[in-house]
């Protein structure tokens, strides 16, 4: 991908707030707990943190900005974070270092618009016209604005392999000029919010869980439902994981058996995720 500027700034922002995570020392204090990772879970693990403060008032659960899934694993082996949430599996490297991942849920990825656009659905074939340019406005003129994602985004990721028509898009799309650009989660959604006629990927479990003003659009008339996403109807899905270290602090041990607890899956069904 060409970048201009802004992408640029944008992304060196993001490496810079990763670095100084990684770099700085573990100053987590007595009781407290540093969660991060990719974007699309931090909303429902914050809501998560919260019920959890309520039976644990010993203990605090800080919640960082998003790294990534990329910088996840260097955070939990440094220290920098208690546990990591990431979106795919740890390789084999992760592995010998004596890390863990165990899957806690899943949610539809899925296609957005602002609300108050009255387009409801889309097919594979007029997703890969919008990233080509080929298809520009939307039926009541507003001109397609598509929100761009650097090409290792995991939701890219999933996008690409739905066909070879909208891998080629997304190629195209990454050169054509002026096209928004967000690099994390949580900036894609702020901009798919604010940018009239604006398009893009994004879960249903960020925008349940962080009440964005977007709707996920049903997709070759499937809608991004977690029940049609459980049964394999709905055909792209994000895995999470949470990310221990070899010998994890028993209060990152707590949070986890919170999180796959009665109220813990619970708040995870309240917000766009399923169980696997």
């Amino acid at each position: 991908m060409s970048l201009d500027h802004s992408r640029n700034g944008g992304l060196r922002g993001v490496l810079l707030a990763a670095w100084l995570l990684l770099c700085l020392p573990f100053l987590a204090t007595a009781g407290e707990i540093r969660i991060g990772g990719t974007g699309n879970a931090l909303g429902t693990m914050q809501l998560l943190a919260e019920a959890f403060a309520k039976s644990h008032p010993e203990t605090t659960i800080v919640v960082l900005p998003s790294i990534g899934t990329a910088g996840v694993v260097k955070a939990v082996v440094k220290g920098s974070v208690a546990i990591g949430l990431a979106a795919h599996p740890l390789s084999d490297e992760d592995a010998r270092n004596g890390l863990t991942a165990t899957e806690y849920a899943r949610s539809p990825t899925v296609f957005s618009v602002q609300e108050k656009n009255k387009v409801t659905a889309i097919s594979q074939g007029q997703v890969a016209e919008i990233y080509s340019g080929k298809w520009s406005g939307w039926p009541d003129g507003t001109t397609i604005r598509p929100v761009m994602r650097q090409p290792g985004d995991d939701n890219y990721r999933q996008i690409r392999m739905l066909s070879p028509e909208i891998a080629e898009a997304l190629a195209v799309a990454e050169e054509r000029p002026g096209l928004p650009f967000a690099v994390t989660d949580q900036e894609a959604a702020d901009k798919m919010e604010s940018i009239p006629g604006s398009f893009g990927s994004s879960t249903l479990a960020l925008i349940r869980s962080e009440k964005r003003a977007l709707r996920a659009l049903t997709l070759d008339g499937v809608a991004p439902t977690v029940e049609n996403a459980g049964s394999g109807r709905y055909p792209l899905v994000k895995q999470f994981y949470l990310v221990l270290p070899r010998n994890p602090a028993p209060e990152a041990q707590e949070f986890v058996k919170f999180v796959r607890s009665p109220q813990g899956i619970r708040i995870l069904e309240q917000n766009g995720h399923f169980i696997p």
